[in-house]
């Protein structure tokens, strides 16, 4: 018997965990695995600590730095060592302007020495600024904002490789209202998609982005150390079967070898499609809203090359795809962005995967062979890997598809008071949105266990 059972022990489930253990509560999480982090996986590779999911920390959301401070890993935290980056089109690379879509389409000047649009593209994203605009009625795709306002080169050239390729599907299907609030804003200023978001911001200047020297997975430890040490119980090798509420507010959890536990409230902070499978026959409806919440099974590969193999690479952090034909979604040059990560070797990082389009099925060295050649045509590189690491995720990304708030907050409603939900899939993918999502599911049944107690 315990107050509250979290079933994931990723960045949220850790988040729900240490937040409940430090109002009190009586918590244990399961995690079906040996490890904990998720989607936040540090390896050593090339004698360097690498992350093979997310790498970095979002400046603006100071949740997640905050946190890091809090933990005392403050002195860790580092900036880019460089910045820029390009967009590998049929053309070869083209230099990517800066802040090309918190102010679309960047600069002029670098616009016109990317090369990314023809002149007719150039000329159709005048119409924006001359053609008075309104917020839409609801959701709808961020691609449909953008090429009605700047037209299809616009979109497919910079904002598809940028915010495609960062949550591995496509814009044309992708919420504008759950990932691109901002274009909604400054539509809804009257002064067209340029203009409304160029209007002046509280943005505060600096880094953009910061990481930890010793890996993100460093955070995801602390954080659990803390936990523990606020009395949490950690159990590994655990998976979960189902989730059921029983009468009196109680919740029976039902474990992979028949066991049950039973607590007065439970946490699921795993991938929806997860989470349905627990949740079904459970309350009505919700297992199927969240079995609608798709995500992109992706790979992260990971090469070393020599340093003379990589000495020509242009100045910049890497390249976005455009258009799908690729294999590569995105590539990072992660010994040049990071400081750190600098070596007799040079670390190159590829992404695969992409919604409708998981990595092949092909063992892990075929598949980085397949990643060199697309790294050799972008790039020029000529020797072959000294060393490679593959990293799978079955459940990758999730997609936030037009009308996904909408759906996030009909199975919230839905669920019963005994139970929440955490985790990427719902409200950001981001390490700071997912430790407020973790930190809010606590509050939600804390709350449910104050009146329980009191009723």
């Amino acid at each position: 018997m315990t107050d509250v059972i979290v079933i994931g022990g990723g960045v949220a489930g850790l988040a729900a965990t240490d937040y409940l253990a430090h109002a009190g509560s009586d918590v244990t999480l399961l995690e079906a695995t040996d490890r904990l982090g998720g989607n936040v996986h540090t390896a050593s590779f090339a004698g360097r600590p690498l992350d093979l999911g997310a790498e970095m920390l979002v400046t603006r959301e100071p949740t997640a730095v905050d946190l890091c401070r809090a933990l005392s890993l403050d002195t860790e935290l580092v900036a880019p060592a460089c910045t820029g980056a390009f967009v590998w089109t049929r053309r070869g690379l083209r230099p990517l302007p800066s802040d090309a879509v918190s102010r679309l389409p960047g600069a002029l000047r670098e616009l016109l020495r990317s090369r990314l649009l023809s002149p007719l593209g150039l000329l159709r994203c005048g119409w924006d600024v001359i053609a008075p605009s309104a917020a839409p009625d609801g959701d709808v795709a961020i691609g449909a904002i953008v090429r009605s306002r700047l037209g299809s080169q616009v979109l497919e050239r910079i904002v598809d490789p940028l915010l495609g390729g960062v949550h591995a599907g496509s814009c044309d299907t992708l919420s504008a209202r759950a990932l691109a609030p901002q274009f909604i804003a400054a539509l809804e200023s009257g002064e067209g998609l340029i203009r409304g978001l160029r209007a002046p911001s509280s943005v505060p200047g600096g880094p953009g982005f910061t990481t930890l020297r010793s890996g993100l997975g460093s955070l995801t430890a602390a954080l659990a150390t803390r936990a523990q040490h606020a009395g949490a119980n950690f159990r590994f090798g655990v998976r979960a079967t189902s989730v059921h509420p029983r009468h009196r507010g109680r919740v029976v959890v039902t474990q992979g070898d028949g066991g049950t536990l039973e607590a007065a409230a439970c946490i699921i902070a795993t991938p929806a499609s997860a989470a349905a499978r627990l949740l079904i026959g459970a309350t009505s409806g919700v297992a199927e809203e969240l079995a609608a919440i798709p995500d992109a099974p992706t790979a992260v590969v990971a090469l070393a090359y020599p340093a003379e193999a990589v000495a020509g690479l242009p100045a910049g952090t890497g390249f976005l795809t455009a258009g799908e034909e690729r294999l590569v979604r995105a590539c990072t040059w992660s010994s040049n962005k990071w400081e750190h990560l600098r070596g007799e070797s040079s670390i190159i990082k590829a992404f695969v995967g992409r919604a409708g389009t998981p990595p092949p099925a092909v063992g892990d060295r075929e598949l980085a062979t397949a990643v060199h050649r697309e790294l050799a045509l972008a790039l020029g590189v000529r020797h072959a890997p000294i060393d490679v690491l593959v990293r799978r995720f079955a459940t990758g990304i999730p997609q936030y598809m037009v009308g996904h708030l909408n759906r996030v907050e009909r199975i919230e409603a839905a669920l019963p008071p005994p139970l929440a939900i955490a985790g990427a899939s719902y409200r950001g993918a981001g390490i700071s949105a997912c430790l407020r999502s973790g930190q809010a599911a606590a509050q939600r049944v804390l709350d449910h266990i104050d009146v329980t107690t009191h009723a």
